[in-house]
């Protein structure tokens, strides 16, 4: 499963394209562990959306060895310039009567009116810094050694804090880990309530 997401604006609107694929047929139940040198928070976060999504622990059963391995890693990349060209307006003075017919402003009592109107326009080139952040979900069936699912969330935008994308990228993804829904583009905000409650509740425990 491949998962990117673009920043649109600002850092509370995130525009991800989701592509799906995965050589698993079930994922109720199946048993696993995680291993990752990331913040222990998103270790966490990943847990939560991985159990209710019908994943089991390891550490929660009986057995010793779990059915897949699940590798997390969560990275930040940049800063990496982007450009843009935006066009700035140039303005003219037009004088006009507005109390006599037009063209005839030396009639009785006019006035003589200025207004500025756009006239051409001169091309203009800004630029910008923005960050790449990258999430990596990679299961591995370990009774095979097969790759069972990959998930990578990518997410590029100005905000250089990796840990206010964590959970959009992580959203974002969850109805998709280990099924075989074809392309897709999903918008979700920092303020969305499943963002808002998964970082709630990693933040309690």
């Amino acid at each position: 499963m491949l998962t990117s997401c673009l920043q649109v604006g600002c850092i509370s609107h995130n525009t991800c394209t989701v592509d799906v694929s995965s050589s698993m047929d079930d994922r109720s139940g199946v048993v696993y562990s995680l291993e990752t040198k990331a913040d222990a928070v998103y270790s966490d976060q990943v847990d939560l959306v991985l159990q209710r999504n019908g994943f089991v622990p390891v550490a929660l059963t009986a057995q010793s060895t779990p059915e897949i391995h699940i590798m997390l890693e969560a990275t930040i990349r940049g800063p990496f310039r982007k450009t843009y060209t935006y066009y700035q307006p140039v303005f003219a003075p037009r004088s006009y009567c507005c109390s006599c017919p037009p063209e005839r402003c030396r009639c009785s009592g006019h006035r003589t009116q200025t207004s500025y109107e756009i006239v051409d326009s001169i091309k203009r080139t800004g630029s910008y810094e923005v960050y790449t952040r990258v999430l990596n979900l990679n299961a591995t069936e370990l009774k095979s050694g097969k790759g069972a699912w990959e998930t990578t969330a990518t997410s590029t935008g100005r905000a250089d804090k990796l840990d206010q994308v964590f959970p959009v990228l992580l959203i974002a993804a969850e109805p998709f880990i280990a099924t075989n829904t074809s392309t897709i583009r999903v918008l979700k905000k920092l303020n969305n309530p499943a963002v808002l409650a998964l970082t709630a509740e990693t933040k309690e425990n």
